[in-house]
């Protein structure tokens, strides 16, 4: 068995470390640990300088997008708010033309001698019924109601303006597209006035057509 020893010539009194002594001597694991930390400190460094950008991007992002979907929802929110409102706007706003519609024709047919008093448009509120009531034409839903004095005159000339009233009010479209002659009653004012021809009292029944 041979044992090598490697004498340092310029370095009289100290022993010559061999190619291997820096990984295997009396200091070597020491020394591998200090690479070991370096080198892992230094793919740490790499890995957080180059994924740490793209975190914080990533999460910049998310929080936009979060952002976003809140303004979204929000604006939807508001949308259907307002697409209600314009809704009930379009319907009061056409309702507010028939009814004009109707009041002029109402004026224009009306004799001189009929004094419109009320003109009232009732919507009938639904109410249970039995199996008997249930087979009995429903009433409408609808109903155009008119009253109305005019002097009472010896003759007829009172019920033949009537007549002609309701002739006229039905040949208008904005009426008879929506509604028909249902009932009429004419009767003595209940409170007659003392001085002047007694009155009739008219009262009229227009109910909404079926579709």
């Amino acid at each position: 068995m041979k044992t090598t020893f490697v004498i340092d010539l310029l370095r009289p009194g100290q022993i010559a470390h061999g190619r291997y002594e820096w990984f295997v001597g009396p200091g070597a694991p020491r020394r591998l640990l200090k690479v070991f930390a370096v080198g892992v400190t230094v793919l740490a460094l790499v890995l957080a300088g180059g994924l740490a950008p793209r975190y914080w991007r990533h999460s910049a992002d998310l929080r936009r997008i979060a952002r976003l979907e809140q303004e979204i929802a929000t604006t939807t929110a508001d949308m259907a708010v307002l697409r209600g409102q314009l809704a009930s706007m379009s319907a009061e706003a056409r309702r507010q033309v028939r009814w004009t519609e109707l009041l002029a024709t109402l004026s224009r047919e009306a004799p001189a001698a009929l004094k419109l008093h009320r003109v009232s448009l009732r919507r009938a509120v639904a109410k249970p019924q039995t199996q008997a009531q249930q087979q009995l034409p429903a009433s409408p839903e609808v109903t155009l109601q008119i009253e109305a004095v005019t002097p009472q005159i010896a003759g007829s000339p009172p019920l033949l303006e009537i007549a002609s009233f309701m002739a006229g009010v039905m040949r208008d479209p904005a009426v008879s597209r929506r509604f028909q002659l249902e009932r009429w009653e004419i009767k003595p004012q209940a409170e007659q006035a003392q001085e002047g021809p007694p009155l009739l009292h008219v009262e009229i029944t227009l109910s909404e057509r079926r579709s």
